[in-house]
């Protein structure tokens, strides 16, 4: 009587990876979107922080670089406890502890010293996101599938900043930062308590939490694949332009372009909307018609992005609204949907016992670039100008490009 009830334990693992897979990938959706309201909200209401404390452009990208200073420190930490513990518990909690992070930011960040603490805080426990996401996708799916599962997930990031865009600018017009800041508090707790309550890790070709590699042994391990560095250079490069692009695009376009800055958010919200399209649809195209050569589709990604934004910088005053749909919506499907194929190709080259570290890791390494460039980019504006400063991400999108060529073909 008791060997078919075990037989039937043993099968429930299997039975249930396949038809409980998606409401896997539906909850990391969710999760991945509601996150991003909340992180990448913090981009969108740059322009009421410097109003509100009188910044120069320069301090007020440096609430990006603090919040992504918040995910340096965490990052490779949470990665290495998501490997050992599972990623259901350290995201449900995490996110639940970014909300909690909002909500200090919107109560006591009165001055732009306490605010930018708070952001450190709220980006500290966004850090696993990410990392536990792309673990779960790699948990639950087959290799066939994770090209598009992948994508998937990753329209929850511009789906989320859409959202953001869209709605966190209107809160803080009518109601202040504080209102909006709150309301990004609500999604984050909402978000943790979602994943807790709905996603497993008891399933899939994932190894079984357990002691992962010391940062000095993961890399000495990751180092022996030829391939590994040129792609993180890459990453590096792209979440540098992306990242950037967006802390600084609402004040070009209202400032130098003269666009009203409620218009200027839809635009920048649309190319979000059709990053969603790109995030699900670049990875899958390219396995398609390219297999394994996932790098060359990123390379030309990259040329794309960089002739897009020279347009940019030549625009008059008041360009045509057709045009700047046009422009943003080229730049949304590759600016926002590269990122698949970059995050899918480090995760399939990390180690089993260290994959979420490996992701971590590679991520920590855009971290620290991005978080340098948008204070940067705000000085070189100050210095000398957009055309200055834009000349400047076009030249590391070239140059990320070109060495991709390094990448051997079987590793691609």
């Amino acid at each position: 009587m008791s060997t078919p009830q075990l037989s039937s334990a043993a099968e429930s693992p299997a039975a249930q990876g396949e038809s409980y897979r998606w409401v896997v990938l539906g909850v990391a959706v969710a999760a991945q979107t509601m996150a991003a309201v909340v992180s990448q909200g913090v981009y969108t209401l740059v322009p009421f922080w410097q109003s509100a404390f009188q910044l120069s452009q320069a301090s007020a990208g440096l609430a990006v670089t603090f919040m992504n200073a918040g995910q340096i420190l965490s990052m490779v930490l949470l990665g290495m406890a998501i490997d050992r513990h599972g990623e259901r518990n350290v995201v449900a909690l995490t996110m639940i502890a970014m909300g909690l992070s909002a909500f200090g930011a919107a109560a006591f960040g009165t001055h732009y010293v306490s605010l930018l603490l708070f952001l450190t805080m709220l980006g500290a426990w966004y850090a696993s996101v990410q990392p536990g996401g792309t673990r779960a996708i790699m948990r639950w799916f087959p290799p066939h599938l994770r090209g598009i599962a992948t994508g998937v997930r990753q329209a929850g990031l511009p789906l989320g900043t859409a959202a953001a865009a869209m709605a966190l600018p209107l809160l803080a017009v009518r109601y202040g930062w504080q209102t909006a800041v709150y309301v990004q508090g609500v999604v984050g707790i909402a978000g943790g308590i979602l994943f807790g309550l709905f996603h497993r890790d008891n399933v899939g070709d994932v190894a079984a939490p357990g002691a992962s590699p010391r940062l000095r042994e993961l890399v000495a391990l990751l180092s022996k694949n030829p391939a590994f560095w040129p792609v993180l250079i890459a990453g590096v490069a792209m979440a540098t332009f992306q990242y950037t692009f967006s802390a600084h695009v609402l004040l070009f376009l209202s400032r130098q372009l003269e666009i009203p800055i409620v218009t200027a958010a839809f635009i920048f919200a649309v190319a979000q909307g059709v990053g969603i399209a790109g995030r699900v649809s670049l990875a899958g195209i390219s396995d398609r018609l390219w297999p394994g050569r996932r790098m060359r589709s990123l390379g030309w990604t990259m040329c794309a992005c960089a002739a897009v934004v020279t347009v940019l910088m030549l625009l008059p005053v008041q360009p045509p609204m057709w045009l700047m749909v046009t422009l943003f919506a080229v730049l949304g499907l590759f600016g926002i949907g590269w990122y698949p194929l970059w995050l899918l190709q480090v995760a399939e080259m990390a180690p089993k016992t260290a994959m979420a570290s490996t992701v971590s890791f590679a991520m920590t390494l855009n971290l620290v670039a991005i978080s340098a460039m948008p204070p940067l980019f705000g000085l070189a504006v100050d210095l000398g100008g957009y055309r200055t400063a834009w000349t400047l991400l076009i030249a590391l999108l070239v140059l990320g490009a070109l060495q991709l060529k390094r990448v051997p073909r079987q590793a691609a």
